[in-house]
């Protein structure tokens, strides 16, 4: 199941984006764990396991308030507009993907 976070990521600004404790929990990640980040046609894809696909991931630190930094290699590759963290229930990992400004009628 994908949940909706209220948390939010703007490329090319300070890279920095907070998992929340809740989440954090779940997925059993705590401080100083080690994080596989790739990127995924236009999304993150932020876990803690090493994906097993194609995709080479770099791996990042998360701190003790959740708070971690987004590689600038794949900060780089993505669009410069309004990302959100959604939550892949199912893969215990965090999806971080473009706004959407569909409206509908």
């Amino acid at each position: 199941m994908i949940v909706e976070c209220d948390k939010y990521y703007m490329p090319r600004k300070n890279r920095v984006l907070l998992l929340p404790i809740q989440w954090r929990e779940e997925f059993n990640i705590s401080e100083n764990d080690l994080l596989s980040v790739h990127k995924e046609n236009n999304r993150i894809i932020i876990t803690k396991k090493k994906p097993t696909t194609g995709f080479e991931p770099k791996f990042i630190k998360i701190n003790k308030k959740g708070v971690i930094t987004i590689p600038k290699a794949i900060d780089d590759e993505l669009e410069c507009r309004l990302h959100q963290l959604y939550i892949n229930q199912d893969e215990n990992s965090f999806l971080v993907v473009p706004v959407t400004t569909e409206k509908s009628s």
